[in-house]
């Protein structure tokens, strides 16, 4: 068992620079053990490797097993599951996209519980303050666990109302789960670990990163069964995750807000575009219970979920991108969508395909990830199956 998680972990660090690779790897090998059994000769005839990633592989065997990876989790008491395990969480091992591995703090959550992913801005209003503490009390007194992004605003203060009322929380980070951040919620992140869980599909160490974030977000709205987007602005990044929620088959709902509010633009155009209304803690309570298992009308929601995220997609192509995400506004003006675009015209890609052709020196897969999540959002380019093409 401990060899099957050093190859694990050897796979997981991977992982992080060519995330959708690896799973390409896992499918083609069937385990992280017989990736690592691959010889030189046998990386170098991959065809869709890049010369990089090659070089990346070969380097990962001459350093060996990562035996100070296990060393550490054993260490700060963190454990881990990867998807190739049995008890890996089904509800989030359906998803395109999974994370590879989930290292967490605390406990993961149970799979026959049903979810609620509480969202919304970081400068929240006193609306929206007094919002997040009603939901996230009400729920926990409903019994349904809320998961959340541990962050400034709606995110902790949801998420410090639940365990106050005695309820379970989850918190997915954007950085390894032994980085407390943000620090003003350290309180919050021991209470989690009591409570709950903190999680993250990234490695112990790893520092918080902006574009670590919208990433984390799909995890969020994959382990929910519903989404409730509590205060939001017509360009928020909140709308990162409904968009993942919507990919992905989730309800969403939203906190109705005064006619002109900034602060609540994101939430009246959701309803707008067929998001639930929220107006108390039963409405997603009735919601959760009108969803039956798990298992059964999946395909039925799928495909209602599909509908909403068209129009949400049409009313977004006049919306700018995120403040300090991306350049807003700029469609396919800039010299890097450009390139992305010429290559899109000839054929479908992944983001490890188009990544070569327009990182700048020194940036990560994960930043070239949020730009063309971004164009998403903006109507630009849709991705299905890992690849992008074209809106």
């Amino acid at each position: 068992m401990e060899y099957n998680i050093l190859y694990q972990l050897y796979l997981a660090e991977l992982a992080y620079q060519m995330p959708q690779t690896v799973r390409i790897l896992l499918n083609e090998y069937g385990s992280a053990e017989r990736v690592w059994e691959l010889t030189d000769t046998e990386i170098g005839r991959i065809g869709y490797l890049k010369a990089a990633q090659k070089d990346e592989m070969k380097q990962a065997k001459k350093r060996g097993l990562p035996n100070w990876r296990l060393e550490e989790l054993e260490k700060k008491q963190i454990k881990a599951v990867c998807i190739e395990d049995p008890d890996y969480p089904a509800h989030m091992a359906q998803l395109a996209d999974a994370p590879y591995m989930i290292f967490y703090k605390g406990r993961l959550p149970e799979e026959e519980k049903r979810m609620v992913a509480v969202i919304g801005a970081r400068r929240c209003s006193d609306y929206g303050r007094r919002a997040a503490d009603y939901f996230g009390r009400e729920l926990a007194k409903a019994g349904v666990p809320v998961i959340s992004g541990l962050a400034v605003g709606i995110d902790g203060l949801s998420q410090s109302a639940c365990v106050e009322e005695g309820g379970i929380s989850y918190g997915v980070l954007g950085s390894g789960v032994d980085i407390v951040y943000p620090a003003g919620n350290r309180q919050l992140y021991k209470d989690l670990q009591v409570n709950g869980g903190i999680l993250s599909e990234y490695l112990p160490g790893t520092p918080a990163a902006a574009w670590h974030f919208p990433q984390r977000n799909r995890i969020i709205s994959g382990f929910a069964d519903l989404v409730l987007v509590v205060e939001a602005r017509e360009k928020s990044g909140t709308l990162i995750t409904v968009e993942y929620a919507l990919q992905q088959g989730r309800e969403v709902f939203a906190v109705p807000g005064r006619v002109g509010d900034n602060l609540s633009l994101g939430c009246n155009r959701l309803i707008r575009d067929g998001a639930g209304i929220a107006t108390c803690a039963e409405d997603l309570v009735f919601a959760l219970q009108d969803l039956g298992n798990r298992t059964g009308e999946e395909e039925k929601r799928k495909i209602e979920a599909e509908k909403r995220l068209k129009r949400l997609r049409q009313n977004e192509k006049a919306v700018s991108a995120p403040e300090g995400l991306s350049e807003t506004g700029e469609g396919w003006q800039s010299g890097r969508r450009q390139k992305v675009r010429h290559k899109l015209l000839e054929e479908p890609a992944s983001a490890e395909e188009l990544y070569p052709l327009v990182a700048t020196e020194g940036e990560s897969i994960q930043e070239v990830l949020t730009e063309l999540l971004m164009m998403e959002i903006e109507g630009l380019v849709i991705c299905k199956g890992g690849r992008y093409e074209i809106q």
